[in-house]
């Protein structure tokens, strides 16, 4: 016995290093294999899951504060362990939900009052402990991740009282703290798929989600997560298609790689269509693979207990192959460019034909350009706008035979264009950013969430068009951010927007170009026209970026059909190729853009 419990110390002093270093830190249990993957949605992978241990006789406050946060850490039996650290009033009420702070550790607790705690003399009943530490991050009670750059260190107060002669806490926060390292090992990175205003496409609405004792509590939460209207930046930007009022029957059933809902409620009047939307949003939630491999493969939707029959899901049960189309990707080509002789050309997606002229006045090199855009095909016959080179007008036509380009001075210089899939044209200038919609109508300044020392440099509307990534600059520094669009009518406004990659804010260059990696992901260029030019992927969910490749002297930046192009100062190409890890050179030629 003596043997055990020394190696359950040192599981405990492993796991709490992080939060509060290990001297006479209360222990935890030992680390027993919970039927549970550390990421997705996996069936039947044993991993080391830590218990944490209840407080022990005569533990000093520091200890008692100590242990909870160790606790904190562990969701099982809805942070059973964490509660015996709680007096019995705040036991029964404590609710963090799935809010975190996440904090750089060590995180020390210290205590506050009164210093002479430990002298049995004095015995007072009521004591605080502090907890300082920097933040890092903030989970919403949603799941959505926020980074925090440059954040001072603060102290959380942690109040005590003695009861029975051993001590309590009386006012745990409402959110977890946790330690950087203990937040990567508890939480995971989902998606919610949430529908369009017009419900035809699929967003994702990233989250992290703790991790729980099984498979089946996990993919229950998310579901009952899915059963909400979203919050944060996609709010009233995307929705649900679950009808208020449907709640879950019983926990979500894992059958091999099939998941089984079972929905009552108000959904047991839904029509046909509704419930082919409500299990297209089942079927991505739960057998998205964007953060790891999903042993969940398919969703069999019931509605009090009887299998629904969906068009074209054989016995009812739906994998994501039936909904593919739901949600979007960059487009795979093929990629446009201004070639050295001042015309817009193009090049086959794979690169090996030579490019060609595109169609119309554009690709006679009469109107010289620095820049160019191209619709989606999704928006009906192709259009090209491109940057003229005064940099405040932008030419606008078709690409088709003998077409002309029309001339729109949206004010200020231009800096960027992006189509959306609906055919709209938005243009972010020194002056704002403007939206110029098609069939004659008035071009409209686009209301932004900036103050007037922030300017949107470049913006890019996702392929599904609720989206938007930009590169935000600031008096002080230049940041990636996200948004959602929100459309009334005509009108158009950028929501509250979220940073993400705050690390690629930092070099002295800057982020200087974005474009949609995926889905899920951003490309981002930092060090524009240098030898140190690099390519980084980040994570709209707030996660941390990751370097893809580099290229010296890289200015400009295209990514479609997982190919990523890069224009460089001295007026020539490159495509990186995935599969050899190499750079391939293509004809020359600046400002390389995919559709979108």
């Amino acid at each position: 016995m003596p043997d055990r419990r020394r190696a359950g110390a040192m599981v405990a002093c492993l796991a709490l290093a992080a939060l509060a270093g290990c001297a006479t830190l209360p222990t935890r249990g030992q680390a027993l294999p919970v039927k549970q993957a550390p990421a997705g949605l996996g069936q039947g992978t044993d991993y080391p899951q830590l218990i944490p241990a209840p407080p022990g006789k005569g533990w000093r406050p520091e200890q008692i504060v100590s242990g909870f946060l160790a606790a904190s850490a562990s969701f099982s039996q809805d942070h059973a362990f964490a509660r015996l650290y709680l007096a019995p009033q705040w036991a029964h009420t404590w609710n963090p939900g799935w809010a975190v702070t996440v904090v750089s550790g060590p995180i020390t607790p210290q205590l506050l009052l009164p210093k002479n705690i430990n002298k049995p003399a004095n015995s007072p009943r009521v004591t605080s402990v502090g907890v300082t530490g920097v933040q890092l991050a903030s989970i919403s009670a949603n799941g959505q991740y926020q980074q925090v750059v440059s954040a001072p260190a603060r102290t959380i107060k942690f109040s005590l009282i003695k009861i029975s002669g051993q001590w309590r806490i009386t006012n745990p926060p409402n959110r977890l703290l946790l330690s950087n390292s203990e937040f990567h090992r508890v939480y995971q990175p989902r998606n919610l798929y949430y529908f369009n205003p017009a419900s035809t496409i699929l967003v994702p609405d990233p989250v992290f989600v703790p991790l729980q004792a099984t498979s089946t509590d996990l993919a229950t939460r998310l579901v009952n997560a899915l059963a909400q209207q979203p919050l944060g930046w996609l709010q009233g930007a995307t929705q649900t298609s679950i009808p208020s009022g449907t709640r879950q029957l019983s926990p979500v059933k894992i059958e091999g790689s099939a998941a089984v809902v079972n929905l009552g409620g108000t959904i047991a009047g839904a029509s046909s269509d509704v419930l082919k939307k409500v299990d297209a949003q089942l079927v991505w939630t739960l057998t998205s693979t964007s953060y790891a491999p999903s042993a969940i493969t398919s969703v069999r939707l019931e509605v009090n207990g009887e299998p629904q029959q969906i068009p074209g899901s054989p016995n009812g049960i739906a994998a994501r192959g039936h909904y593919g189309n739901m949600v979007p990707l960059p487009s795979p080509g093929p990629l446009y460019f201004v070639a050295s002789d001042g015309t817009v050309q193009s090049l086959t997606a794979s690169g090996s034909a030579e490019p060609e002229a595109v169609p119309g006045q554009a690709g006679a090199g009469a109107v010289p350009m620095t820049a160019v855009a191209v619709s989606p095909a999704t928006s009906g016959t192709p259009a090209l706008a491109g940057i003229a080179a005064n940099g405040r007008d932008v030419e606008i036509g078709a690409l088709t035979k003998d077409a002309k380009l029309d001339r729109w001075r949206p004010g200020g210089k231009v800096t960027s264009l992006s189509w959306d899939r609906d055919g709209d044209l938005w243009a972010a200038t020194s002056k704002g950013v403007w939206l110029l919609q098609p069939g004659g109508k008035a071009p409209t300044a686009v209301d932004l969430p900036f103050d007037g020392k922030q300017r949107v440099t470049v913006l890019r509307v996702a392929p599904d068009g609720v989206r938007v990534a930009m590169i935000v600059k600031g008096p002080d520094s230049t940041q990636v951010m996200v948004a959602a669009i929100d459309r009334s009518g005509s009108a158009a406004s950028i929501t509250t927007p979220v940073q993400v990659g705050a690390k690629v804010a930092q070099p002295a260059a800057g982020p200087a170009a974005v474009s949609w990696y995926d889905a899920d992901n951003l490309a981002v260029l930092v060090g524009a026209g240098t030898a140190g030019a690099q390519i980084h992927k980040v994570p709209v969910n707030g996660g941390q970026p990751t370097e893809l490749t580099a290229y010296v002297n890289a200015i400009s930046l295209a990514v479609g059909g997982g190919q990523i192009v890069v224009g460089t100062s001295s007026g020539r190409m490159a495509t990186f190729v995935v599969s050899t890890d190499s750079w391939r050179l293509l004809p020359p030629g600046q400002a390389p853009a995919y559709p979108g």
